[in-house]
């Protein structure tokens, strides 16, 4: 088991405990990068005026996870969830919107 600073599995489930002991949804360990199977874990925690590519995933506060459409630095706050698959410009980044918390 170990640390990770993923908040998310493969199908954007929370992973528990990940900032210390990281296990899946069904309590299976994972590494700093990958769950029992070798699945990347995904969705850093969001943080204002920094550079995100095309295809990361971010969560927010609140646990909404958006993921990065088009590459670019985003903004200050979080950004205004637009609503399920929805996308929403943060700055020169653009987010659409993967789960509703």
């Amino acid at each position: 088991m170990a640390t990770t600073i993923f908040r998310r599995d493969h199908l954007l489930r929370k992973l528990v405990n990940p900032a210390s002991v990281s296990v899946d949804s069904t309590g299976r360990a994972t590494t700093s990068t990958a769950d029992y199977l070798g699945r990347n874990v995904v969705a850093k925690v969001f943080a204002g005026t920094t550079a995100y590519t095309a295809g990361e995933y971010v969560e927010v506060a609140g646990g909404v996870v958006y993921k990065v459409t088009v590459s670019g630095t985003t903004a200050a706050g979080n950004p205004t969830p637009p609503g399920y698959g929805l996308t929403v410009v943060s700055n020169t980044a653009t987010l659409r919107q993967e789960t509703t918390g």
